[in-house]
């Protein structure tokens, strides 16, 4: 009898440890794709000299879409904490993506911030989460 309590408190320690890795490695995959979706606004911006128009915000939108960035209902941008001293200027609402750009001034001029979101869903205890995931973009100069 010793021995079948042991097995299956081994088997039951193996299936825990292997949903945890899986759970692990899904969490590093989303993650991954929400830098990989702020490092690509951010070279955009950087590339157009931080002059964000209408033709930056399709070009944008275009780039999450091949890049398969989730499309999300909710587009809420903070605008407390660390972003205060900032102005939204896009709530990604175009096409439904969620990510948020503030544009901050400076002394030498300003920069911007971008907020993509992580996403993780576990279904079987309905549980939807999102992290976000901050960068920015170098300081263009004022050269008025």
């Amino acid at each position: 009898m010793r021995e079948a309590i042991g097995n299956s408190f081994v088997l039951n320690f193996i299936i825990v440890f292997i949903i945890l890795f899986i759970l692990i490695f899904v969490a590093t995959l989303t993650y991954t794709k929400a830098f990989k979706v702020k490092n690509k606004i951010v070279d955009i911006i950087e590339n157009n000299d931080g002059d964000i128009n209408s033709s930056v915000i399709s070009e944008i939108d275009s780039k999450l879409g091949e890049i398969g960035y989730r499309v999300d209902t909710n587009n809420g941008c903070s605008t407390d904490g660390r972003f205060s001293g900032g102005s939204l200027v896009n709530r990604g609402q175009n096409n439904g993506y969620r990510y948020c750009i503030y544009e901050f001034s400076t002394n030498k001029g300003n920069y911007y911030g971008i907020v993509t979101y992580a996403y993780l869903q576990i279904p079987i205890i309905g549980v939807n989460l999102d992290f976000p995931v901050y960068g920015e973009t170098r300081t263009f100069l004022n050269l008025k």
